[in-house]
């Protein structure tokens, strides 16, 4: 019975730690125990688009993201982290794409919208084409356009 009281003990102090650090975010080095990482999508083109993305504040709707303007958002890195956003560029350029995964690697990701239906990601200085797709149940006229 010690034995297990033991071990539940020693669990409880390997949680509160765990907490600990992650409240403080600061680990050995000053590097950081959970990552921030965060996501910024640039309207590079001439033309307003409308996107939303996946658990942030711009999830429930359609929003206009003007010329020349960004909109930014962070998340902790927790296990798998992925995150979608979806965008409206015109009639016959619109679609999903992953605005992180793991495989992404980038803890500051910028993407670059344009006129054209791919986006650009620059991370430790390269760009890359990313193609926008359509899940088959997609039904944008489920959400509504909001300034």
């Amino acid at each position: 019975m010690a034995r297990k009281e033991n071990l539940t003990s020693l669990a409880f102090v390997v949680v509160v730690v765990a907490v600990t650090l992650s409240s403080s975010m600061d680990g050995v080095a000053g590097r950081k125990v959970i990552p921030v990482v965060e996501v910024t999508l640039a309207n590079d083109g001439i033309y307003p688009i409308w996107y939303m993305c996946q658990m942030t504040d711009k999830a429930d709707s359609l929003y206009a993201l003007e010329p020349n303007s960004t909109y930014r958002f962070s998340f902790n890195h927790l296990a798998f982290p992925m995150r979608w956003c979806y965008l409206y560029i015109n009639p016959r350029s619109h679609g999903f794409f992953w605005a992180y995964t793991v495989r992404s690697r980038c803890t500051r990701c910028f993407w670059s919208i344009n006129k054209h239906p791919s986006l650009y990601r620059g991370d430790r200085g390269r760009w890359e084409r990313q193609k926008l797709f359509m899940p088959p149940d997609f039904d944008i006229k489920k959400y509504a356009l909001k300034n």
